[in-house]
């Protein structure tokens, strides 16, 4: 949903757009968010671009906020304007109304305000226009989704497919509008399903960016697809944790510097949700269990006569002797030759 806000004063322009940002209604989807200082400004970008929502203050410089409204509403019928003044006055009111406008937020503004009003502005949209897509529309098909998904069930999938082409085929509706709505509803799918109790470790990217409707749709399909097979795998236990798959990859390279960032790479993940979910089922940051086991594997090594202290720190990924030495004193609360000395190595 492309937004735009037409405030003069600072302040309330960037607690606008903070808010906007900040709300959570399942289909409201921000594509872009643009804010302008006056009507006069306002007045020469609406010339060249359009929205889907305008909140505009009244009382402003030389073209106020009825007036713009005045001017644009008739060439912009698919638009939602709000009202946003620090006035409750009742001619501001009857303007709006004769305009056409139907929602007038009152300074200030509370984000549960504000998130009212563009739930009452989405609904309107999707009364109105043929073209867009409504919330309670895309609610039905996500979950319509979720249960044929859940149940493995590839002809239900096929079904409810067809019948969304059917609904969409005629829309005229912007590709970037609908790869940010089909890639919304493969997050949400994919976040329910999960929750479900399906944990669904391999990599899943529910971004789709595409150039036309139809390869949109086809790539929604072929991802309903792989959610369907990664749920079939689990149920066979074909599955491997990714957590279990994580520690193997750092125990082949302790050697090496492996990041946080490259493993959760290497596993499809996003590395801050790997982050959490390490720490979530290892108790222990991933820093420190990797540090941990760098000295259980230097606690063997210096039990081997035939390797030096000084060639440990290379073999555990730790090049620098005396951080290695630290670490290790740290860890067991002895230096590395003392520990060899206590374990009778000489």
């Amino acid at each position: 949903m492309k937004v735009l806000i037409i405030e003069d004063e600072p302040l309330i322009r960037k607690g606008l757009l903070k808010l906007l940002t900040q709300i959570k209604l399942e289909h409201f989807i921000l594509t872009q968010l643009m804010e302008c200082a006056n009507a006069e400004e306002a007045d020469y970008l609406l010339a060249e671009q359009r929205f889907d929502l305008i909140f505009t203050d009244i009382e402003m410089n030389e073209m106020n906020g009825l007036n713009l409204i005045n001017k644009w509403k008739g060439k912009m019928n698919d638009t939602q304007w709000v009202i946003v003044s620090g006035y409750d006055r009742f001619d501001y009111a009857q303007q709006a109304i004769q305009f056409g406008v139907q929602e007038y937020l009152l300074k200030p503004v509370t984000k549960k305000k504000l998130s009212e009003t563009v739930q009452r502005c989405l609904q309107n949209l999707e009364e109105k226009n043929d073209d867009f897509i409504g919330p309670s529309q895309v609610e039905h098909f996500i979950h319509s989704l979720e249960t044929v998904i859940w149940d493995i069930d590839k002809k239900a999938l096929d079904v409810l497919y067809d019948e969304w082409l059917q609904q969409v085929e005629d829309k005229r509706i912007r590709i970037k509008y609908y790869n940010d709505l089909l890639t919304h509803i493969l997050e949400v799918l994919y976040r329910r399903i999960s929750n479900k109790g399906s944990r669904l470790f391999q990599s899943f990217h529910w971004q789709i960016d595409v150039d036309t409707k139809e390869e949109a749709n086809q790539t929604l399909y072929k991802k309903c697809l792989q959610l369907i097979h990664m749920i079939e795998q689990q149920r066979k236990g074909n599955e491997l944790d990714p957590i279990e798959a994580a520690k193997q990859f750092i125990h082949k390279n302790l050697d090496q510097d492996v990041s946080l960032e490259e493993v959760a790479k290497k596993l499809g993940l996003n590395p801050s949700y790997f982050s959490h979910l390490f720490k979530k089922e290892t108790g222990e940051t991933f820093i420190a269990y990797r540090i941990r086991q760098r000295m259980e594997l230097a606690k063997q090594l210096l039990l081997k006569k035939d390797v030096r202290v000084t060639d440990i720190p290379s073999l555990i990924g730790l090049n620098d002797h005396p951080h290695f030495t630290k670490t290790f004193k740290k860890y067991t609360g002895q230096t590395p030759s003392d520990y060899r000395m206590k374990m009778g190595v000489n």
